[in-house]
């Protein structure tokens, strides 16, 4: 039995696969979040770069040099240009489709790269422009010039996900080539030579600090993060996006860490389960549950304890939507199809009953529609085995669980409407199956629209409204659905097999 690895552990497995692993889910999301980072990354140098242009066509320092106007003109079109060039980055990246990660990285370098050139030239350009008259307002014309660097240290360490390693390397070379113009300009005689420590001094002061601050910032996410990757181990299981949630506890879809492989683990706490005696049932029934091997039954692939004392079953992870999504979106289903998905129901009913294992909560959010090797429509039933127990009445027509649940009213037999949970066997997944064929063909339960108090009733005394009224179903099918909706148990078929023969048959003779 698995258990959860210590912080310690997760933190070690953290450090040696990085952020970009620590959640295998936000990994799955890092490159459409890179590429639109960088794309973001793109306006804000664009719009940076014009409003540079507009400032230093308007700068008090440059009108006072009338003689110099022409150079002022030849540094707002270099402006305007630079602005063009980012803007054009920002659209390819806005329009195009989420790449490779590794092409994305080469891009994120090309873009850092190309950040720094510009941020160079830009400078340059500013010096040539401020020959002589440097000296008149050093510290302001200083940190003015130290603005586009600032700006590109928080743009670039706050919004492109980064370890805190990779953000101070990106820092330090950032820092360094913030003074490649200040020792060109010193070289010159654009800064006069006694300002140039000034100088130095200034933009290390201002571009450092900004490095620091956002290196720091990048560093205590990396911490909460680990902390989080720690928290969501569970065994081998690295936990990623929810999938889904109910009284019962919670499903996740999560990796295993070593295979790579796709699974959805279902959480359980004693809690929600009502006792700990409750998750040691849920521990029998999962031994027992993994002895089953129909491909039309969803495959349990692990369970265990976490140290919390959750517990936990791993599940292969099937893509696509329940039966209940399917009819909500396209409304009923043709016959034909509704018998395909009932006679592969039937097939994991028929090994589940075999092995002595009774269902108890057949219902359409229980049935996945997937595609299995290249194999579409595939019916998959969920939660073999892991419902049974105590009940409560909820509102909405549904039962909820106060320790252990057994069913749903909409779709479940009379025999566990009235309670008598040692009657509970084959025959009422077969009611279950009935009622779950129609709600396929009708686009509705067969007693649709009541409360739970009057569906438990109408399962036991009332006979549903004819299939035929509800939608067009052969005759002769919708005899099989009525035969399983029968009230007594020895009036159904004598089991799942018997129901995949009777769907088969109904619909030759259709």
């Amino acid at each position: 039995m698995n258990q959860t690895p210590s912080p310690r552990a997760a933190s070690s497995l953290f450090r040696r696969e990085g952020v970009e692993r620590s959640d295998f889910s936000r990994s799955e999301d890092l490159r459409a979040t890179l590429q639109s980072r960088l794309c973001v990354i793109s306006f804000i140098f664009a719009a940076a770069n014009g409003g540079f242009a507009l400032f230093f066509l308007w700068s008090p320092v440059l009108q006072a040099r009338n003689a110099d106007a022409p150079l002022a003109f030849g540094s707002l079109l270099f402006y305007l240009l630079l602005a063009s060039v980012w803007t054009v980055i920002g659209v390819v990246l806005r329009v195009t489709r989420p790449r490779g990660l590794g092409w994305l990285r080469a891009y994120e370098a090309a873009i850092f790269t190309l950040s720094i050139g510009l941020n160079i030239a830009t400078n340059e350009q500013d010096l040539s422009s401020l020959f002589g008259v440097y000296e008149l307002a050093p510290i302001d014309i200083t940190m003015g010039r130290a603005g586009l660097w600032v700006l590109t240290v928080v743009a670039y360490g706050t919004l492109i996900p980064n370890t805190a390693r990779r953000t101070a390397v990106a820092m330090v070379i950032l820092v360094v080539a913030s003074l490649i113009p200040v020792a060109s300009g010193v070289a010159d005689g654009t800064i006069p030579g006694p300002l140039g420590p000034l100088v130095v001094v200034l933009t290390l002061l201002v571009v450092g600090s900004a490095a620091l601050i956002t290196w720091f910032g990048t560093s205590r996410y990396e911490t909460v993060a680990r902390r989080e990757a720690a928290a969501r181990e569970l065994g081998q299981y690295v936990l990623g996006a929810r999938l889904g949630a109910g009284g019962m506890g919670e499903v996740y879809h999560a990796e295993h860490r070593l295979l790579r492989r796709s699974v959805a683990v279902k959480l359980i706490t004693p809690a929600q389960a009502g006792s700990p005696d409750a998750i040691a049932r849920f521990e029998r029934e999962a031994q027992a549950t993994a002895g089953l091997t129909h491909p039309n039954t969803v495959q349990l692939f692990d369970y265990g304890r976490s140290d919390d004392g959750t517990f936990y079953c791993v599940m292969e992870y099937l893509p696509g939507d329940t039966l209940e999504a399917l009819v909500d979106r396209d409304g009923p289903m043709p016959a034909g199809r509704a018998v395909h998905v009932l006679t592969q129901l039937c097939g994991a009913l028929a090994e589940a009953h075999a092995k002595g294992l009774v269902h108890r909560d057949i219902k359409p959010s229980n049935v996945m529609m997937t595609e299995r090797g290249g194999v579409q429509d595939v019916a998959k039933l969920l939660d073999f085995g892991l419902v049974a127990g105590d009940r409560a009445l909820a509102g909405d027509g549904r039962l909820t669980a106060v320790g252990m649940f057994v069913g749903t009213p909409e779709f479940m037999s009379p025999e566990q409407c009235a309670g008598g949970e040692l009657d509970v066997g084959p025959a009422s997944d077969l009611y279950a199956l009935g009622a779950l064929a129609y709600y396929l063909l009708a686009g509705r339960s067969p007693f649709h629209g009541r409360s739970a108090t009057q569906m438990l009733a109408a399962h036991l005394y009332e006979t549903p409204k004819s299939l035929r009224d509800q939608a067009e179903v052969p005759l002769a099918l919708a005899a099989v659905i009525e035969r399983c909706l029968a009230k007594s148990p020895d009036d159904r078929f004598a089991d799942a097999a018997a129901v995949a023969v009777a769907l088969h048959a109904s619909m030759r003779t259709a």
